[in-house]
Order: C-alpha cells, then structure tokens, then sequence
C-alpha cells in the first residue's frame, strides 16, 4: 500500500520492520513514546549510539542509505503510545539527500510504503512516520513532517536529555553527565582519516569492530534480507603482535582467533547468507592492547560478483566511554577484497587510520602492506 504524507494504514500486532532508504547518508533514529508525546528515560530512544532499547523491542540492526529497525508490537508494553521515525543530516538540508522513502514489512511482505515529497525541503530534520495504537490496534501514519534543526533538537523534542556537546567529530565522552545521551561520533572520511583514542581506566576494554551490510541482489553475485543470488561478505583481520608473531583471523579455514589468548583477537561466528541481522563480529581485548602492534580490519566478497557499490557497507568499532567510529564503504570497484581500517599501536596510544583500498585477493592485499604471509587456496 503506497501512502500520502498525513495517510494510515492498519498494522497486524506482530514482528515487523521498518526500512528508511536515502539517496544519501543520514542518521536515522527511532523513540518510543508515551502520554504527551515524549520519552521516558535514555533507552527510549535507538540511534547509531544505542542500537537497541532496554527489552530489546526496538532494534537498529542495519545502517546506511538503507536502515532498518526490528520492531516487536507484540511485546510493546501497553503504556507505549507511539514509535516515531526519525531522519537527520549534519550538514546541509533534507534535500541535499535527493530521496527519502519509509517502509514498513512483516518477514518478506511489504505491508505500507511512502516516498518523501522534497521539493523545496529547508530543514535539516524530518519525522518521517510513526507506529501509533488506536483501539488496541496498530497503525502506521506516514507523517512527512520537516523539523528546525539537526538530531540533537529532535530529541529533546521528544524529551531525552541530550549532552551539551556533541561533536561529530571529535571524542568527548568526558563531557556527557552520567543522565544525558552523547550524540558524538566519528566518521572517518578521505578529509578526516584518522584519529587517536586515549586510553580510559589504564585500557581500552572491549574493542567490538562491527561490519554491516545491506545483502542485495546482485544478479548472479558492509553491513539483512532474504534474497536469491546474494553475497557472501566475510570479516577478517591481520594481527601482529609486539612480539613479532603475526597471525590472520577469519573464517576461511577456521582462523576465529582467541580473545583470551593470544592473538587478543576473535572473529564471532560466520553469516554465510546475511540472516544475522546485526553484521559480523571481531571483538579485540583492550586489556593486551600493550601486546598488540598491529590489526588490520579487512572484508571480502567470498560468493558473489563483487559489486561493492551495492553492498552499502558501514564498519564501526566500538569502545566503553567512547564515541563509536565509522568507516563506510563507499568507493568500491570490482575488485573482491577490501582493506578497510588498521588500529595501530603508537606508544600505547590508539590511533584508527582509515585505509578502504580494494584488491584482487588475500596475497595482494598481503603484498600492498608487508606482512609476509605464504597463502595457499582455502575454502569453508
């Protein structure tokens, strides 16, 4: 059913999804709602920086020109009135992303879709719909409606508490009061291409590096749908560590690598098809960070044509008390493999260098770097 701006439709009481597609980036963003409209407390509202809410109703569990929220009606609680849908743009205005659609489905059916009209668009913010209760029955509303100013303004419209600085581009967890959400993030570009990470607490923690994709058809074929002919996209990594030793981390022939031993350094698990909604998974113990010199984040297209361009791949690595850093894929060629990002260790001081360089395969990719690895063909 294709909507108009202030149009509804009726929605079955179940698992759902809800997918904004833009001509180009912007941060979408969901909040639940109660009485007067607004939040009731931080986890309402999922973000790049929260993906998902405290009984886990509301998921973001892809981004990019395609995000898409999971959405489970059937476990919302009864005081939730509504779930509004959110896009924002740093700079510039709505219009300079060309288009902007919302859709929502059950499994592979698509239920309600509508096209944002952009004509003429001078904000920087759009509610673009909301999932709404009306008579114990849910209901999609396609709302269209352009708002003054950028994310941080939207959400203390809808009552979340929102730090006072919010940079996106530089870290500043320091600044953010222990009941406010911190909008910062970093977004390495070709202009911006690396940053430093201080250590907090004496390590880094937990180091979860995240690759998403949108899985599409690719006629014969970084960071979830169920499609014929798709892609197989791996993570991976190169590691070397103070001592010299160097080891490779990916599923291709087993190498998931240890967190707890050396190599520091575990991929978790192997989507073979894209039915994981959230990505893969490389965890880096931030506690061995003194051990470690070097990681080479890395993804492949291990089936399919490559067609990077319609992977719409995001990486992100995440760290406790730190803003989460991004690196989207957005060149690409026809080459298989692609060297994303290194984390480098430079006097125990983290620094995220941003690299997305393509290659044919492992050994050029082996050659273009140094690390003097022997390959053989593997399979999985």
């Amino acid at each position: 059913m294709q909507l108009t701006p202030g149009a509804n439709a009726p929605l079955p009481t179940a698992e759902i999804s809800v997918s904004v597609k833009t001509g180009k980036a912007a941060d979408v963003s969901a909040f639940r709602l109660y009485a007067g409209g607004k939040t009731k407390k931080d986890s309402d509202f999922v973000f790049y920086g929260q993906k998902i809410n405290d009984d886990s109703t509301v998921k973001l569990v892809s981004q990019g020109l395609d995000t898409v929220f999971n959405v489970d009606l059937v476990r919302m609680k009864n005081d939730v009135q509504r779930l509004a849908f959110s896009a924002t743009v740093d700079t510039g205005t709505i219009s300079n992303l060309g288009t902007v659609s919302i859709s929502v489905a059950q499994g592979v059916n698509i239920l309600v879709q509508a096209e944002v009209p952009m004509a003429g668009r001078t904000e920087s913010a759009l509610i673009l719909g909301e999932l709404y209760r009306r008579n114990n029955e849910w209901k999609f509303r396609f709302v269209s409606q352009g708002f003054n100013g950028g994310l941080a303004p939207l959400a203390e419209h809808f009552g979340v508490d929102i730090a006072s600085d919010n940079s996106h581009s530089t870290p500043s967890p320091s600044s953010s009061s222990a009941k406010s959400i911190s909008l910062s993030k970093i977004t390495l570009t070709k202009s911006n291409p690396t940053i430093s990470l201080e250590k907090r607490d004496s390590s880094y923690g937990m180091m979860k590096v995240n690759l998403n994709w949108n899985q599409k058809s690719t006629g014969g074929g970084l960071f979830s749908f169920f499609k014929s002919n798709a892609i197989d996209l791996d993570l991976g990594a190169f590691v070397k560590l103070k001592n010299g030793n160097k080891h490779v981390i990916q599923a291709l022939g087993e190498g998931f690598g240890s967190y707890t031993y050396e190599p520091f350094v575990e991929l978790q698990g192997d989507d073979r098809t894209g039915a994981v909604s959230d990505g893969e998974w490389l965890h880096i113990n931030g506690s061995k960070w003194a051990e470690i010199d070097e990681v080479l984040i890395f993804t492949f297209i291990y089936e399919g044509v490559p067609n990077w361009a319609e992977t719409d791949g995001v990486v992100t690595l995440h760290m406790p008390n730190q803003p989460p850093v991004e690196t989207k894929l957005t060149e690409g060629n026809n080459q298989g493999m692609c060297a994303i990002a290194r984390l480098v260790n430079v006097s125990g001081v983290l620094k995220v260098e941003r690299i997305n360089q393509y290659f044919k395969g492992h050994s050029c990719m082996d050659e273009a770097f140094g690390w003097g690895f022997r390959w053989v063909r593997g399979s999985k």
